[in-house]
């Protein structure tokens, strides 16, 4: 019984949002030594290294490997990294020592004057800084000391001035700093009257500093136990930064930003200004900050392991802890988003970013929305209840579940369900009409006066003349199941969102279909919805990701896109809306936002420090420069390489090739290429690594190889021994010793040969659609069977295409192989006997027929 219900939309205010960051947590389980962790640096090889209380460990975007004191440390908990321009990293420990480690170089190096380096300071000073100058002097900043340490490079103590806590004065103090290359060096002093010319000061009454310089240092930022301070490069307090946190660490962002990490109270960045403009991990005690290479963000914390943001650009937008997969997108002209939730809820957001419950469903079943720009409508489907808000009119119950609303159009708004499709004028003009269908209707969209319905049995029609067509007749890929349908008016285009066959495009002038699938570009082949921005931009929602279609003048159409590891929650995408330049994202992990720029079409220029991290040959660890001089047997060559791209996370692809031995690319995601018996010869092992999600141009890294060739290849050889024989033939030809048997000579050359040409050779055919060689040597006999022939070798027997009388040519080395039969060849060095009648190999007895008598007589063992 049709219901007529009262057009009245309900609204709840709840401005309850958080707009954060996209994390991946590591810790113990990634394989961290320990949740506390104090600091991280990223090397030249692109590897972050992190120091905690019980050892160091790096990160490769493949593993975490941790060292301790057991691989050469000094001290299990590691304080700080002090990276030098040499390209040594020093450590300093929670007990004043130091070491350091070279990246690239395995092995962890003491400081030598480490004896010295203790001695020399109280137990209440902590290394805080560490510089070496050009004469090799190590220069020592500390908590709670006045004055620097300076230790010469014969161990010697340059300058120390020993005092502790208890002999600070409240006036008279310094905070001196001196700028050396990209480091900062700083410490306390009483004394400024002999400064380096290099060195500023500032007074301080504070015992516990830190001061960094951000990027053309005409900014410093200076910490102490309580607060921070902005000011500029003379030392002169330009702002304060108020927060009743206690801060931890100051890092420079860029030349107008920094990051403070608090006990307690996550991290922020902060402009010079003082203003905070973005904040991260709240109540975590954060102990550093890096932005990696590739523009990563990542935190260390004081009880919690390592956080990573691959993206910062993404953010996630939370709702009141809403954790429900998200159904569909929509927005009003007023640029309001609603986003409509599986469990009946839809949230609306506004420009500003708050956001308050619009609907609330109490019996748990999918809500969801549309809005007219045409008549200002706004169409709720919530409750098994289709609301229309805008004009007093009123609206049938549907007579089933509703799955869909479509596209508003001139012609109204069409309704899917599970056994027909609804059409409703939004204008109020003409009454709903409902359209009967006998199966399941995923989504219908208007083409003129005909009505375009997906299923999951394909595509269907349904003509003004009331006829339901399959469109499968058409093209075949109309048969694959559809779940959402958009027109591009200006273009004419109706494009079908499939499972199975990505999107389906139909130019409804020239009456042609094609698909956009994932050899061309799109992440999947699964699509679960279209969303037409323009007339030439449209996205696309795949079970891998979101993909942006662009379209050129030229019919030509280039696809970008983001996806998980690119920094999204995840990769199933149920909808998309764009609102001014930002895109928000539905997944059935929640809500994401972006700036549109990062779907723009670029090269990915991404140096992923491609190297060469160890060479075996023949299974012991040699050098880049031995592989341009190896000998003949050195010829099993194992080449173990690494890219590093922390936002990758292991899914780079490398590409290989072995210039002169290889004919084509080879691709793998192992970082290891062996190859086990080269011939000699000059190679070049050309390698690059690439994301196969990333549209990239490959910088091939190109190692050269030359093995060389085993003496009786060299030419001095060859030439003697081609005069000792001939010498040799012509003594024998000269005493007629063999003059009557040609047979006999012909064995000569044929072992003589064979003493020679020590190679291996090998015989090359295909068998079903396979190219295979095989080592001729292992040969037994041949048999023929008509245009086949069957090789029988010691542990195989193959059937090849090729005719009996052409197998000899086709052998390298035709003098070993006599014909017996005209349907047998042998081996000769196989036979084990022989008579006028047959020959046995290896136990299988051949017969010789009476044309190949003289062959069987001249057959000499």
């Amino acid at each position: 019984m049709q219901q007529k219900i009262l057009l009245v939309l309900f609204f709840i205010p709840c401005f309850l949002f958080s707009q954060d960051y996209i994390y991946k947590e590591f810790g113990l389980n990634e394989g961290l030594p320990s949740l506390q962790v104090y600091n991280l640096y990223q090397d030249k090889n692109g590897i972050v290294w992190f120091a905690t209380d019980r050892g160091i460990a790096n990160y490769n975007g493949y593993e975490i490997k941790s060292f301790g004191v057991k691989d050469g440390l000094p001290s299990n908990v590691v304080l700080s990294f002090h990276p030098q321009a040499d390209g040594k990293v020093y450590c300093s420990t929670f007990d004043n020592v130091l070491f350091y480690f070279e990246a690239g170089i395995k092995g962890f190096k003491p400081y030598p004057y480490n004896a010295v380096l203790k001695q020399s300071l109280l137990e209440n000073q902590t290394i805080q800084n560490v510089y070496f100058d050009e004469a090799g002097r190590l220069h020592v900043g500390c908590n709670y000391k006045i004055g620097k340490l300076v230790i010469d490079k014969k161990g010697a103590v340059v300058e120390n001035k020993k005092k502790g806590t208890s002999y600070l004065k409240s006036e008279g103090n310094y905070a001196v700093y001196e700028k050396h290359k990209n480091t900062l060096f700083y410490y306390l002093s009483d004394d400024i009257s002999k400064l380096s010319p290099k060195a500023t000061s500032m007074p301080c009454t504070d015992t516990k500093i830190e001061i960094v310089g951000l990027p053309n240092f005409e900014y410093l930022i200076y910490r102490n136990e309580f607060e921070i301070s902005i000011r500029d490069k003379s030392g002169t307090i330009l702002k304060r930064v108020e927060s009743r946190l206690r801060p931890l660490i100051v890092r420079a962002v860029d030349s107008t930003h920094f990051f403070i990490g608090y006990l307690f109270g996550g991290g922020t960045i902060v402009d010079v200004q003082g203003n905070v403009t973005a904040s991260f991990l709240k109540d975590q005690s954060i102990t550093n900050f890096l932005i990696d290479r590739e523009g990563g963000y990542w935190f260390t914390t004081l009880y919690s392991g390592v956080f990573y943001v691959k993206e910062p650009k993404i953010r996630v937008f939370n709702q009141n802890n809403i954790d429900i997969p998200i159904y569909s997108l929509t927005k009003n002209p007023n640029n309001e988003l609603f986003a409509s939730y599986d469990n009946g809820r839809v949230l609306k957001i506004d420009h500003d970013g708050n956001s308050s419950i619009y609907s609330n469903s109490n019996n748990m079943v999918r809500s969801f929305m549309e809005h007219d720009a045409r008549t200002g409508h706004s169409l709720l489907y919530s409750e098994y209840k289709f609301v229309k808000k805008g004009k007093q009119t009123q609206v049938d119950m549907l007579p089933s579940y509703v799955l869909k609303f479509s596209e508003p159009t001139d012609k109204g708004l069409l309704v899917t369900q599970l056994g027909g499709v609804l059409s409703v004028d939004l204008n109020g003009n003409t009454p709903e009409q409902y359209v009967k269908i006998s199966f399941r209707t995923h989504d219908a969209c208007y083409w003129q006066d005909d009505i375009y319905i997906g299923s999951p049995q394909g595509a269907y029609v349904y003509t003004r003349d009331g006829k339901l067509k399959a469109l499968v007749h058409k093209n075949k890929l109309f048969g694959y199941r559809i779940d959402d349908i958009d027109y591009n008016e200006k273009r004419n285009e109706l494009y079908f969102a499939s499972l199975g066959q990505g999107l389906i495009v139909y130019d409804k002038t020239t009456e042609k279909v094609t698909a956009i699938t994932k050899k061309d570009g799109l992440f999947s082949d699964i699509a679960n919805e279209v969303h037409i921005e323009n007339e030439n931009e449209i996205w696309v929602c795949t079970n891998s990701g979101l993909n942006k279609i662009s379209f050129g003048a030229d019919g030509k159409y280039t696809l970008t896109g983001l996806k998980s590891s690119d920094g999204l929650l995840n990769d199933g995408i149920s909808d998309v809306e764009i609102l001014n330049d930002r895109v928000w994202i539905a997944s059935k992990k929640g809500l994401v936002y972006a700036p549109k720029a990062l779907f723009a079409a670029s090269e990915n220029k991404t140096d992923y420090l491609l190297r060469i991290k160890q060479v075996l040959v023949n299974e012991k660890e040699a050098g880049l420069e031995s592989l341009k001089g190896l000998s003949y047997d050195e010829n099993r060559i194992e080449l173990n390489f690494e890219a590093v791209s922390l936002k990758s996370e292991g899914r780079l692809v490398y590409h290989y090739k072995l210039e002169g031995l290889d004919t084509k690319w080879y691709s793998t995601k192992n970082r290891k290429v062996t190859f086990s018996s080269l011939p000699y010869g000059d190679y070049v092992f050309k390698i690059a690594a690439q994301d196969p999600d990333a549209l990239q141009k490959a910088n091939f890294l190109e190692i050269p190889i030359h093995i060389k060739a085993p003496f009786w290849k060299e030419a001095w050889f060859i030439v003697v021994s081609v005069i000792m024989l001939l010498c040799i033939v012509y003594f024998f030809f000269k005493l007629r010793v063999f003059s009557y048997n040609k047979d006999i000579t012909r064995e000569l050359l044929r072992i003589l040969v064979k003493k020679i040409k020590r190679k291996e050779n090998y015989f090359v055919f295909k068998e079903s659609g396979r190219d295979i060689r095989i080592k001729t040597d292992t040969i037994l006999y041949v048999k023929s069977s008509g245009n086949y022939i069957e090789v029988v070798t010691e542990s195989k027997t193959y059937v090849v295409r090729c005719k009996i009388g052409d197998f000899i040519a086709a052998t390298p080395d035709s003098l070993e192989y006599l014909r017996i039969h005209r349907s047998y060849i042998v081996r000769i060095d196989k036979v084990d006997t022989k008579s006028k009648t047959e020959v046995v190999v290896r136990g299988e007895k051949l017969p010789v027929s009476a044309s190949y008598d003289d062959a069987i007589d001249n057959l000499i063992f």
